[in-house]
């Protein structure tokens, strides 16, 4: 009998690792966020078909591939075809890397817990934030960087979510999760030691997993609701810093509107973008992509090809231009919101100056060519909506 609960256990716990790893090889919680952003600040009425949209925009040279024959995919492309139904999908409700907290339990005893305060718009939600020292959010910071789920923030998502967790105190011998409960948190452990069992079918535990400072566990519970595959004890007196389901898509969602509406406005400010309407410059807005730069960093170099277009979202660079006698010529600095290299969507002219970053860090908004007349077509066509400002624009520039 024991052996049989042991077995059990066991080919459990592998089969969530198993789960887990696909998870993640697969990058299916990062394209799971990406598609329920889109949703929410959409609002399609037909679903359905926007999420296709959506693929086919994102992933074009995948989502048109013959399923039957698909091959693995990148890590930053989509998941395969999900053929599952719905006895499947409940069996996968239980990957997780651990529970989390129990309704009732300790932790509501002992320190009321508060909650997201958010209004029907989750763009509009205000988030709670508790007090941190500087060395403990920089370490939650470290943590998240580990995790599945949070690798795919970027820096300002990470800060807010380090922000909106809660320390949270057990003592040595205290249940923090049990099995087959439900739960919405993702804990931090700062401090102290945590085991984690599985219980077989008569009851019999098996320990499964040992945490200790720097330990992680929950973070599926953050993304739906599931009953918890463990029981989690606190071994030693523990300090964990806990993050509520709600927060993080408030989180999510909130910096992602607020990106957006920072992207068009840089957007509409660029001359050669001036005949785009609303819905053109969201579209474009969606597909930039944020890059990071060092400080003395090279994006582009005079007399090389390009086909990629710049807006400075943080930081400065410095544009250089090289003489007859071979020596760089400073001519421009760009700051916040100024933009280069926008003649790359329309022609491949070589680059025209060298830009280098000159801040110790430099956050660039990027939109490449293929990816704009994927979206809206040839920028030539754009233009001729003015054809005096066509016309103007070819005189300067080409």
């Amino acid at each position: 009998m024991m052996s049989d609960g042991n077995f059990t256990a066991e080919s459990a716990a592998k089969h969530q690792a198993e789960l887990n790893e696909y998870l993640q090889s697969k990058n299916i919680n990062h394209l799971f966020i990406q598609i329920v952003e889109s949703l929410l600040i959409e609002k399609p009425d037909n679903p359905i078909g926007f999420i296709v949209e959506f693929l086919q925009k994102k992933y074009p040279d995948l989502s048109g591939v013959d399923l039957a024959r698909a091959t693995p995919l990148p890590d930053d492309a989509a998941p395969e075809q999900q053929q599952q139904q719905d006895d499947e999908d409940e069996e996968e409700d239980y990957v997780d890397d651990l529970p989390v907290l129990k309704s009732g339990g300790a932790y509501d005893r002992d320190k009321k817990r508060n909650s997201v305060c958010a209004e029907s718009d989750v763009g509009q939600a205000e988030i709670k934030e508790f007090d941190k020292s500087d060395s403990e959010r920089q370490r939650i910071i470290e943590i998240l960087e580990h995790q599945v789920l949070f690798r795919h923030l970027d820096a300002d998502q990470k800060e807010f979510a380090a922000r909106a967790m809660e320390p949270v105190d057990f003592k040595t011998g205290d249940v923090i999760i049990k099995q087959g409960d439900a739960g919405d948190h993702f804990y931090v452990l700062a401090s102290g030691s945590v085991e984690c069992y599985v219980a077989d079918p008569q009851g019999t535990e098996k320990l499964v997993q040992t945490y200790g400072p720097g330990g992680a566990f929950g973070e599926l519970a953050i993304m739906y609701n599931a009953p918890r595959a463990a029981t989690c004890k606190a071994v030693a007196r523990c300090k964990l810093y806990a993050l509520e389901r709600r927060a993080f898509k408030v989180i999510v969602m909130k910096t992602t509107i607020e990106k957006r509406a920072q992207a068009k406005t840089f957007l509409q400010n660029v001359e050669i973008l001036k005949q785009l309407n609303d819905t053109e410059l969201l579209q474009l807005a969606d597909a930039m992509r944020e890059l990071t730069f060092d400080d003395a960093d090279v994006i582009c170099r005079q007399g090389q090809p390009g086909s990629d277009f710049y807006i400075i979202k943080h930081g400065t660079v410095v544009c250089t231009q090289t003489d007859a006698r071979g020596d760089q010529v400073e001519v421009a600095r760009l700051g916040v919101g100024d933009y280069f290299g926008e003649i790359a969507l329309l022609t491949s002219k070589p680059r025209q100056a060298t830009v280098a970053a000159a801040s110790p860090t430099l956050k660039l908004l990027s939109l490449d060519r293929p990816t704009f007349n994927r979206i809206l077509g040839s920028i030539e066509d754009i233009l001729r909506r003015n054809i005096s400002a066509y016309n103007k624009f070819r005189s300067q520039h080409i």
